[in-house]
């Protein structure tokens, strides 16, 4: 008979070889934001929402191999205000293999605005432990932070990447630590993980880098370009940095039509697309740290063609129109994204105006590609109350009511 010393030895390894198979499989995620109320009317369950999303991770492009079994969902408002519908989404994607983790992120978390990441998390914790089914759990939180957003002339505060970049990835690295710590906890199997882009170590350094690494369980590199050597060559110092310090990697790709266009597949289309993962997966494939390929977004990688354009992307809209969608989250605080398609290349200004008609803050005004494109605004002055956007673009305007709380 084992005596009670053993018994604890086999527990704790049971408990560890559970805790590691989280990340077992090779596998593939996709990132879902919710541009126009998406995620919320599949949450809802609103008209087809969620049928449709199910049906494309199952078979993506018609190939149930490349299944997609990890969402990094964005799912603020369901956390906060729609608990219930969102256990019962949670629920059916676990039935379909699909695992569930929390999306969100802003550059300002790095820095001055960290007390909002800590809150989301702690908000996490709070449903699941709200939670009696594991099934309807949230597995995850994946921050998608990118500091190096936050430049002087823009719309955050000091420090700025540009001006004072070793305040900027010191304030971060110990955000990071800090959301590690509070995810660790919960008590739970929950883990945690960032995105971060391809080219970190040109910026701060490779010892930074594996920093950066060392306070979280993973990684998943916007490792975006269409050319499966630089995706490979720009995973190379976090696929050896995890087998170091036992982590995993995600090695991300983009699907948006996006300048410069050798950052995105959307020209390619989906079966060149898949020939370059198959040629990153020969590499990296048998690592016990590769997680898989995580694919940006749903939203775009679900109308993905299957072959290559036929013309350039400057001479190509899949719109005939301007496109000014409904911001999101709104109402908002102190965050919310603005996306606009635009079917010529122009100079394109947003704008945000007072509900007398007196222009508040001017988000960008310059030339932009024909394509959709996503304009973030982090709120810092205006105070709560109804406001317009409006887009201008060559003949055409056009606005829309947001709502800031604070």
């Amino acid at each position: 008979m084992l005596n009670r010393r053993y018994i604890n030895i086999i527990s704790v390894f049971v408990i560890l070889v559970l805790h590691q198979t989280t990340f077992a499989q090779k596998g593939r995620a996709m990132w879902v934001w919710n541009s126009s109320n998406e995620v919320n009317n599949i949450i809802n369950n609103y008209s087809s929402y969620r049928k449709d999303l199910f049906k494309f991770c199952m078979n993506p492009h018609n190939n149930a191999k490349n299944k997609i079994s990890v969402l990094f969902l964005s799912s603020r408002d369901a956390v906060y205000s729609n608990s219930d519908n969102f256990r019962k989404f949670i629920s059916e994607a676990s039935d379909s293999g699909i695992t569930i983790e929390y999306l969100d992120g802003d550059p300002s978390w790095a820095t001055y605005n960290q007390a909002i990441g800590y809150d989301r998390i702690s908000k996490v914790i709070e449903f699941n432990s709200k939670t009696i089914s594991e099934k309807e759990k949230i597995k995850g939180v994946h921050f998608d932070v990118e500091p190096y957003l936050m430049k002087l002339g823009g719309i955050y505060k000091p420090p700025f990447w540009d001006v004072d970049r070793t305040s900027v990835w010191n304030s971060y690295v110990a955000f990071l630590d800090s959301c590690q710590s509070l995810v660790n906890s919960s008590g739970s199997n929950m883990y945690f993980g960032i995105a971060i882009p391809r080219w970190y170590e040109n910026h701060v350094g490779v010892n930074e880098l594996k920093k950066l690494q060392s306070k979280v369980d993973y990684v998943a590199i916007m490792d975006y370009n269409e050319n499966a050597s630089v995706i490979i060559n720009d995973a190379s110092n976090e696929i050896k940095h995890a087998v170091e310090l036992n982590k995993k990697v995600w090695i991300g790709v983009e699907t948006q039509q996006i300048s410069p266009e050798t950052v995105s597949f959307y020209e390619e289309g989906n079966n060149f697309m898949e020939t370059q993962l198959d040629s990153t997966f020969k590499v990296y494939g048998g690592n016990s740290v590769f997680l898989g390929f995580a694919i940006h977004s749903y939203r775009t990688y679900r109308v993905l063609s299957q072959n290559p354009l036929s013309v350039k992307k400057n001479d190509f809209s899949i719109n005939t129109s301007f496109v000014l969608d409904q911001n999101y989250p709104n109402p908002f605080n102190p965050s919310t994204n603005i996306d606009f398609f635009i079917p010529l290349t122009g100079i394109v200004s947003i704008s945000i105006y007072n509900i007398i008609g007196q222009k508040e803050v001017e988000l960008i005004n310059e030339e932009l590609a024909a394509g959709w494109h996503k304009v973030r605004f982090t709120n810092q002055y205006l105070s709560s109350g109804v406001y317009f956007y409006e887009l201008k673009a060559k003949e055409f305007i056009q606005r829309k009511k947001m709502i800031v709380l604070k």
